[in-house]
């Protein structure tokens, strides 16, 4: 049904912030206009007139030359009092170079101007009234608006679009509630009210977001004047992961604004503070202050899905929101557009969708589109120096040149938001454009690449060793600390690697392995189907020097049974023996040895790692200890991986979620005995399931399957698959009630950056494994030696840490292979082809030792096609897929 507004009617805004005073302003105007009298009120619990955080909405403060127009042809003008700044220019400073950017208007002198939301940083000494915030709600209050000092607690809306509206909210510590007939959600997306509103029946969800970080640095005015000019400093340092950076002047203050791909964090300020260019815009010897005002807001990186519904309606940045930029004039906008809705239109949810949203969408979030292309091609551009550097000095040289003119208007419009990121797209593809550009950044890339060549050339591996020892990163000497965190294969290796590795060298390291879990305790801590692969063997006697377990084998695996949907072929491996064995227990025989070597455990979860210049500390439940070089090897376990996320660039690698189960036959159906040994490996067409396995010891099997998306209701469909009840004995099916099922996961990418100075990772937390095959301890126990190796006789840098990743190189060049297979098994399984692949394999030697090397991962994926691949093969299987798929598609007609 239709709702209008009537004469009395109430509206309640839900923020003070400019969203909301924006409305107020638009609504009491079209109320004068349609000669209606309504009630606004505006809810918010902030005091904009108290400095700091706690009066400030968090923004980075600049009001673009469009914004202050449309503003003042609204009637509201800002006083001087509360302008910080005036902007004349921008400048922008890439890794290497700067240049100015002006006006594409010569002579024409831009209304930007910045100013602080609240009343000023938190260790303002100013006494006057500056907050941007607060004068617009006293231009609204001005107008008719009333103000509240309260927090919303709670929005009810009616089911019956007829009722009222109910709001519950505190003031002055007092519960209370009010009824009204509109609510306008002002809030944003830094209050804890927005996860309310996610969970209503309406289906709004809110924008994707990115924590920002703004901090305010207090250089005093003069200098301020003397240095910055009326220009605010726009940064595009390499520096991950900050996407783009701004000095803003505002009196005695500068504005640091970060803005990012992902969250933002102190660390990231830290070191964007350090960069060399920064330091030469800040006074001698200045550092940041212990007492800093800074804050982290989230911004959107996206626009929200329906902000609407009868009697409510949202607007701001927990609406739709320009990317990147101007997310105060797109609070104007939205805050308009919604005003004109209510009283042109209605304020039902046909109402919303058809007069705001719709027009909001055609606005702000359709240019985003062309935003987020703009912002790619610069984040390509500015991180690639010669390419950068080319365009900068061509602008400086030729600052008359159409080409020029045209790059500075582009990146004028880009840093100001001026003009739509649509019209900025398409100037920056102009053909003229790169035909004129191309010769001059060919001729700086030629130039580049041949001076880092002579570069690179000059420096000798020797210097680099050098440098490093000097620098205390250098191998690992005597009376160092080795910290390890993760008691696995890779760290119980790495442990015993080093401490051979310095016997060796006749010096004395101390190495130090936390490990929380109790492998000897019985309990099942590690979600792996338990089978090592060759050349395991090898490993463990030969590299790490202590006795293959043959004390723990439950079984030999002579090879592989691999099914499809009603298909199965044989997979010998041809006297290539795999162990089957509990995973537990060979983790604990490896802790055991790395103790037996010298290695102290310490049975403790660890809580926090800091990773300074001359030491690292590691903090456990128990006990901290400093050491000169920390080990990852703490597999995928989230907490322990975040706190290197969160200290380091470090990022875990992306994976795949396994679930295992176990079943234990008994009495007469105890038939393991009789069974050859063979693990029955399956790729089904379930469309979750990548692949699953049963897997037979000593008195039980094990049974595990793996995809992106896996759940207990895929584990469930797959032991009901004929093919898998078919090999288990007889009595299974009672036991599927009760089988007790453990998630986990393993990685199918390597980490990015895995290492860095002093911290390096190892095992499934580095990810260096070919992805969708049983080599995972194998790699494990390779990593571990390879990182001790390399800290024993190169470093313990970043730079000697590349030695432990080049030894993996083979690997990282595999996954591309790796991932086409992924995929062909995925489409092969789902389409139904693999089924006829498998019976050409029966009579294709080639093919059928290319599938036993993929299953058992005995050769890398690469060399595997390199080996098996001819074109008579590929016309054949070519020519199956082709009939499987055309027939697919006929009985789907019918």
């Amino acid at each position: 049904m239709k709702l209008y507004l009537k004469d009395k009617s109430n509206i309640v805004v839900i923020g003070g912030g400019p969203s909301g005073s924006f409305f107020s302003h638009f609504a009491l105007q079209l109320a004068k206009e349609h000669s209606r009298k309504v009630d606004i009120t505006i809810l918010d619990g902030r005091d904009f007139i108290q400095k700091g955080p706690v009066g400030c909405n968090m923004c980075a403060g600049v009001l673009s030359e469009t914004l202050t127009r449309k503003m003042e042809c609204e009637g509201i003008v800002l006083p001087k009092t509360h302008v910080q700044q005036e902007i004349d220019g921008y400048y922008l400073q890439t890794q290497e170079r700067g240049i100015t950017l002006h006006h594409p208007k010569p002579g024409h002198k831009p209304k930007i101007i910045t100013v602080f939301r609240g009343n000023g940083p938190r260790f303002s000494e100013s006494t006057t009234t500056i907050s941007f915030d607060d004068f617009l709600l006293k231009h609204v209050t001005s107008q008719g608006a009333k103000v509240r000092s309260a927090i919303v607690e709670e929005i009810d809306l009616p089911k019956n679009s007829e009722d009222l509206v109910n709001i519950v909210y505190k003031e002055a510590g007092v519960r209370k509630k009010m009824s009204t007939d509109l609510v306008v959600g002002a809030f944003g997306l830094n209050t804890a009210l927005i996860k309310r509103i996610v969970g209503k029946e309406f289906g709004y969800r809110e924008p994707e977001s990115v924590r920002t970080c703004n901090a305010e640095l207090h250089l005093g005015h003069s200098y301020i004047q003397q240095r910055f000019h009326r220009t605010i400093f726009v940064f595009a340092l390499g520096i991950k992961p900050i996407k783009f950076a701004a000095f803003i002047p505002k009196g005695d203050y500068v504005t640091v604004s970060l803005v990012g791909k992902e969250d933002i964090t102190k660390a990231n300020l830290v070191e964007f503070m350090k960069h060399p260019k920064v330091i030469e815009l800040l006074p001698k010897g200045w550092s940041l202050p212990k007492d800093l005002c800074i804050c982290f807001p989230k911004i959107p990186i996206s626009h929200a899905a329906h902000p609407y519904t009868n009697r409510f309606v949202m607007i701001g940045d927990a609406s739709i929101s320009r990317t990147y930029k101007n997310g105060i004039e797109s609070a104007f906008d939205t805050a308009r557009l919604a005003a004109h809705t209510i009283f042109e239109r209605g304020f039902s949810e046909e109402d919303f969708k058809k007069g705001y949203y719709k027009s909001a969408l055609k606005l702000l979030a359709q240019d985003n589109f062309f935003g987020n292309l703009m912002f790619g091609i610069h984040d390509y551009t500015t991180s690639r120096k010669a390419l950068v550097n080319a365009q900068i000095d061509h602008l400086t040289k030729c600052q008359n040149a159409w080409e020029s003119i045209q790059i500075n208007s582009i990146l004028w419009n880009m840093v100001t938001g001026n003009a739509s990121y649509k019209e900025i797209f398409f100037k920056a593809i102009d053909l003229r454009l790169h035909f004129t550009m191309f010769p001059h950044i060919m001729y700086a890339v030629i130039k580049q690449s041949y001076a880092n060549r002579k570069t690179r050339a000059r420096i000798k591996h020797t210097e680099k060793l050098k440098f490093l020892k000097e620098s205390g990163l250098g191998p690992l000497e005597n009376g160092q600390t080795v910290a390890i965190i993760g008691g696995g294969p890779a760290g119980a290796s790495c442990a015993i690697a080093l401490k051979n590795l310095a016997k060796k060298r006749n010096i004395t390291i101390d190495v130090i392995l936390y490990e929380h879990k109790d492998f000897e305790g019985g309990i099942e801590h590690n979600e792996c189907a338990g089978v090592l692969s060759q050349p395991i063997e090898h490993i463990i006697e030969d590299q790490l020097g202590i006795p293959f377990p043959w004390h723990l084998v439950k079984r030999e695996v002579p090879g592989y049974y691999l099914h499809t949907d009603g298909s199965v072929i044989k997979l010998d491996g041809e006297g290539e023996i795999s162990y089957a064995l509990r995973r537990i227990q060979f983790d604990a025989y490896l802790l055991k040895k790395a103790m037996e070597a010298g290695a102290t455990v310490i049975r403790s979860l660890v809580t926090d790692v800091e990773i300074g210049k001359e030491k690292v500390t590691v903090y456990s439940e128990t006990k901290h200890i400093r050491a000169d070089v920390v080990v990852g090897a703490f597999g995928l376990e989230e907490g322990t991986y975040r706190i290197f996320e969160r200290e380091t660039p470090y990022k875990s690698p992306k994976f795949l979620l396994t679930i295992l189960t176990k079943f234990h036959p008994k009495g007469q159906h105890h038939e393991l005995e009789n069974t050859d040994g063979y693990i029955h490996a399956f790729l089904p067409s379930l469309k979750e399931i990548e692949f699953g396995a049963v897997t037979p010891k000593a008195d039980h099997y094990t049974i595990n399957i793996a995809g992106a998306k896996i759940s207990s209701r895929s584990m469930d469909e797959f032991l009901q698959l004929p093919d898998v009840l078919e090999m288990l004995p007889k009595n299974f099916r009672e036991s599927l009630g009760t089988l007790d099922y453990h998630r986990g996961c393993f990685p199918v990418k390597p980490a990015k950056h895995l290492f860095g100075d002093r911290y390096v990772t190892i095992g499934d937390a580095a990810g260096l494994i070919r992805p969708f095959k049983g080599k995972g301890v194998n790699a494990a126990c390779l990593m571990g030696i390879k990182a001790a190796e390399t800290m024993m006789h190169v470093g313990i840098s970043k730079e000697a840490f590349k030695t432990y990743m080049n030894c993996f190189s083979e690997v990282i060049k595999d996954l591309p292979y790796a991932n086409t297979v992924r995929r062909f098994v995925i489409w092969g399984a789902y389409y139904g082809f693999l089924t006829p692949i498998i019976r050409i394999a029966d009579d294709h030697p080639a093919l059928r030792r290319a599938l036993f090397d993929s299953v058992s991962g005995k050769k890398a994926y690469r060399e595997i096609f390199l080996d098996t691949v001819s074109i008579s093969l590929l016309l054949r299987i070519s020519a199956t897929i082709i009939r499987r798929l055309v027939k697919r598609i006929i009985r789907g007609r019918r």
